[in-house]
């Protein structure tokens, strides 16, 4: 079986191999997550600067959605990875279908709770007239997909757990390139406008929940059968337990940013699209450093399981010059060409200026985020989830949000993008200080293996 296959490599093999055999896959599949937000961007950037701000209100909300979806996996990415690694392969079975029972049920409920209060979030976020028209459509649609972002994240975590990124990366290029063929058509042959853009994700990621579905129980993983979906007290409580600090380390910074977009709207749309756009941007380098770093969750987990934590001290330095290439390359790219980048979504040359200076100021802290997230993917593969939620806890609701208010009294709408900066440069350094307590190395009560 691959997943034996993957363990021996994991627990055995040369750590880069294993960092690039793992997050290579995993790094291209994020880009392609985040390219479907910058297609819809790129197209309806096209319509004017109000679709673009409508797309910025409504995706810390559709991201919220898929990080509760990914805050569920953790849990089951622990114990699955721990569990490979000590080879109790039914242990690991169990822990996915429990997974894929909570993950439907949750889908459900939030699918119908969004659709039905979707336009009052939007309310009390300050939006009204055309803005909250165009963002209320935009979102609704989106809506009626959340059980296939739900099946989507938990199969790509289950191939994550297994060591396998490879199925996930061929399913999400496929349903990208059908995502880039129907925007064009939904957008503007069928005049569908925004709808049509949130309508060509939807379809897209249906294509992908379809073939995570037959693979989880088919294909050649760690095949789930109907007695593995379902879940009694014990593992109800370990899944709260693990699973609900990383809900809210997961839904903590899209929650902010709804507010923070709130704040912005005060120095009108443009400011809006400008934001909204340079995160975007920063967010295809700061994403990869990201999925690089989920790597160090299985690394973690697996060498949990077999015994040999040494190999998890010797992954996080190779892992460290990974981030520093990897910054580095990107922040020269963003340097030089930043206006270049910028024109390519949008033509207000009040936008391009805006973002630019925006990018400049933010990107530079690639490296402490990097930093951060490796250092939380050791702590949530060791099963010590509420570690990842203080941290980001502290780097946006007692650093960040207190920061804009207080800066822009100096600098008006340029706190936005200097109290982000701050943030993210404080939040590696106190990561820095957990990981050198070597509390991830004790034993989680919660994970038996």
């Amino acid at each position: 079986m691959k997943y034996k296959k993957n363990r021996k490599l994991i627990t055995e093999g040369n750590l880069y191999r294993v960092i690039f055999s793992i997050a290579l896959p995993l790094m291209v599949s994020t880009l392609v997550q985040r390219a479907y937000t910058l297609t819809d961007m790129y197209f309806l950037g096209r319509l004017g600067s109000l679709q673009v701000a409508a797309i910025t209100f409504v995706d810390p909300i559709i991201t919220a959605i898929l990080n509760m979806g990914l805050g569920l996996s953790v849990p089951m990415i622990a114990t699955v990875s721990q569990s490979i690694g000590a080879q109790k392969y039914d242990t690991a079975k169990k822990s996915i279908g429990n997974l894929i029972y909570v993950a439907f049920i949750t889908s459900l409920i939030i699918g119908v709770s969004g659709l039905l209060f979707s336009t009052a979030i939007l309310k009390l976020l300050n939006l009204e007239g055309r803005l909250l028209s165009l963002s209320s459509d935009y979102l609704k649609v989106v809506l009626l997909g959340t059980i296939f972002t739900f099946i989507n994240t938990c199969y790509i975590s289950i191939k994550q757990a297994e060591g396998d990124s490879m199925k996930p990366l061929y399913m999400n290029v496929t349903a990208l390139m059908l995502n880039i063929l129907l925007n064009p058509i939904f957008i503007f042959q069928m005049n569908l406008g925004i709808i049509g853009a949130a309508l060509a994700t939807v379809l897209s990621k249906c294509l992908l929940s379809i073939y995570g579905i037959w693979d989880t129980f088919k294909g050649s993983g760690l095949k789930i059968e109907k007695k593995h979906l379902t879940i009694n007290k014990e593992e109800f409580k370990r899944m709260v337990a693990l699973g609900l600090p990383a809900i809210i380390t997961k839904i903590a910074s899209p929650l902010g940013n709804m507010l923070i977009n709130s704040q912005a709207l005060s120095y009108g749309p443009a400011l809006i699209a400008s934001v909204g756009l340079g995160n975007k941007i920063n967010s295809i380098v700061f994403s990869l450093n990201s999925t690089l770093c989920t790597a160090m969750t299985t690394i973690t987990g697996q060498n949990l399981g077999n015994k040999t934590p040494e190999r998890i001290k010797e992954a996080f330095k190779k892992m460290l010059m990974l981030i520093f290439f990897l910054g580095t390359l990107g922040l020269s790219v963003v340097l030089l060409f930043s206006k270049e980048i910028v024109g390519l979504f949008s033509n207000d040359p009040e936008v391009i200026k805006t973002t630019t200076e925006f990018l400049r100021v933010t990107f530079p802290t690639v490296f402490m985020w990097g930093i951060y997230q490796a250092i939380s993917g050791i702590y949530q593969g060791a099963g010590y989830t509420k570690i990842s939620m203080y941290i980001t806890l502290i780097r946006l609701w007692i650093i960040r949000i207190p920061l804009i208010f207080i800066l822009a009294v100096f600098i008006g709408e340029k706190s936005l993008w200097y109290s982000t900066a701050i943030a993210t440069n404080s939040i590696g350094v106190i990561a820095i200080i957990f990981y050198l307590s070597n509390s991830w190395m004790k034993n989680n009560k919660y994970i038996t293996v």
